[in-house]
């Protein structure tokens, strides 16, 4: 007889268990029905006490016929065997009735409240006993079905739980995955911008680091097109520097656009980048003024900052609608960057280089310069046996024209005749602030006569150019004084090339100022020739249409 099924919950324990297997065991019959065992307690209590009565009667311990309190003995013994028999009924109902139901009963109730582990009690194999019994195998399916229905709740939530890590796990592992594509990607990207920067960073010539910025980025970037475009500060313009992958590439390179124009202009006007997806439905896009491809495409431009710095721009050009991913814009900046420090520190060369060779107030070449030059031609003409002339120039009267008109006016003076002079010179020839309001020209391969025509020329184009304040009020007319030196025929050591020429300008003020002097005279004939212009005194003395051209 099974009274706790096999499924039931470990550590559960019913006190009600050791009772129903006692009264399992004592079981008062075996098959014997309720009804049987009633009528056998209540027959068993009234012969009891008819035995008892006629026991005392045969004895003669009663007399049947007597009477006590009006009553007879006989009388009183029938009445306690019906009351026998009636206790007897009584105690047999409610043993093997009443307290059997009540069991079940609170069984039942407590099965109705869910408790499916209870087991009602068995008192015997009675009626009653089979109900517990029949009741108990309900309880004992309902439990293993219970079970069951729990066993395969548990098992679906362990499915649905091991199908959420399972989906948690491909979703990290995706992610995992897409997380080192992008870090590969990411690594790539870097090691190209690393030698982007190794390969453009190493060049300190603009004009160079130019190309070199153009092959490199062809080399290294799967782009349709580029161009380099560099701002010009003073004009507030960009200058297209490099560019691939155009049809006439020659006429992108060296095009300008002012700042605010087009999409380059706009982002080194901004400082910002600018991302066109589709390049067909912005009007702004000029395409380098020329036409529109047929073919949608995508248009970035980078600013190239340095040190919140506007330096230019770089344009990237692909085929097709939306072509550049947020990395490749991330990468593209990050190369811009590189090529911004590039040209920042090129830049910075070029403008050192040029403090070391260049005077800062009027743009020509300085005195350190121009004793370099002095040198190296000087070595050149000793050993080709060429002729090397120097000229000695001064600003007339620079002194009063300070004094009446200032400094910063003066300073506008020597800038003017600066620019005459690097204008009107030879590329091969030097032209340099010796000091103060001293020039000095050196001319290679140019004998005494070639450098008194010279001479002659840029004192002529000096006295003809207009001076005006910054206000464009006319001042006064400037003249220049001239002192020549030539080796061989002045000089045999480099040293005395500068004084002599510093002592024929002398003589030259000396003798009136706005006039040419030689430390020594050319040859009778040639003195002949030349001394028009060299005996000049404030006018020139060619007729008017051989004076040269006013260079403004």
């Amino acid at each position: 007889m099974q009274y706790w099924p096999d499924l039931q919950p470990k550590g559960l324990f019913r006190p009600e268990d050791d009772s129903l297997r006692m009264n399992s065991a004592k079981g008062l019959g075996v098959g014997v029905s309720i009804p049987i065992k009633i009528a056998a307690v209540t027959g068993l209590a009234y012969a009891a006490v008819w035995s008892l009565g006629h026991f005392a009667a045969y004895y003669g311990l009663v007399d049947p016929a007597s009477t006590i309190f009006g009553l007879k003995i006989g009388s009183l013994f029938t009445a306690a065997e019906a009351l026998a028999a009636a206790v007897g009924a009584t105690a047999a109902i409610h043993t093997f009735l009443e307290k059997p139901l009540g069991g079940l009963r609170r069984a039942m109730v407590r099965a109705e409240k869910g408790d499916f582990l209870i087991r009602a009690p068995v008192a015997g194999n009675d009626e009653l006993g089979d109900v517990a019994r029949s009741f108990n195998r309900m309880l004992t399916r309902i439990t293993d079905l219970s079970a069951q229905r729990i066993q395969s709740e548990q098992d679906q939530i362990m499915a649905a739980e091991q199908e959420r890590l399972r989906k948690s796990l491909e979703e990290k592992s995706a992610i995992i995955e897409r997380n080192n594509k992008m870090l590969e990607k990411f690594v790539k990207d870097l090691s190209l911008i690393y030698e982007i920067g190794q390969e453009v960073n190493s060049i300190i010539d603009l004009d160079r680091l130019y190309a070199t910025i153009a092959a490199t980025l062809k080399k290294h970037l799967k782009v349709n097109e580029f161009a380099l475009m560099i701002l010009d500060e003073k004009a507030e313009e960009l200058q297209v520097k490099a560019a691939f992958g155009f049809n006439n590439p020659e006429a992108i390179s060296g095009m300008v656009f002012k700042k605010g124009e087009g999409i380059s202009g706009l982002a080194a006007q901004a400082g910002k980048k600018i991302y066109i997806k589709d390049t067909s439905h912005e009007e702004r896009f000029l395409n380098y003024r020329g036409e529109k491809p047929d073919v949608p495409s995508s248009f970035l431009s980078l600013p190239l900052i340095y040190k919140d710095e506007v330096l230019g721009v770089i344009n990237f050009g692909r085929r097709g609608v939306s072509s550049f991913s947020y990395q490749d814009v991330q990468m593209l900046s990050l190369t811009a960057g590189q090529i911004a420090l590039a040209v920042a520190n090129a830049r910075l060369y070029t403008r050192t280089r040029e403090l070391t060779v260049k005077d800062e107030l009027t743009g020509i070449n300085n005195r350190r310069h121009f004793q370099n030059m002095l040198q190296m031609e000087w070595k050149r003409a000793i050993r080709f046996h060429r002729p090397l002339s120097l000229i000695m120039v001064d600003v007339d009267f620079f002194k009063d024209y300070n004094d009446t008109f200032g400094h910063l006016q003066g300073d506008m003076v020597l800038k003017q005749i600066g620019a005459i002079l690097r204008r009107n010179l030879r590329e091969v020839d030097t032209v340099a602030r010796f000091g103060g309001e001293e020039f000095v020209l050196l001319l290679p391969d140019t004998d005494k006569r070639g450098a008194i025509s010279v001479a002659e020329k840029v004192r002529l184009l000096v006295e003809g150019h207009r001076f005006h304040t910054l206000d464009h009020k006319k001042t006064r007319d400037i003249t220049i004084s001239a002192g020549v030196a030539t080796y061989p025929d002045d000089v045999e050591e480099m040293d005395n090339l500068i004084d002599h020429a510093d002592i024929a300008l002398y003589r030259a003020k000396e003798g009136g100022r706005n006039r040419i002097e030689c430390f020594k005279p050319v040859s009778e004939t040639s003195a002949d020739a030349l001394e028009p212009a060299v005996e000049v005194s404030g006018k020139p003395a060619q007729a008017d249409d051989e004076k040269p051209d006013i260079l403004q």
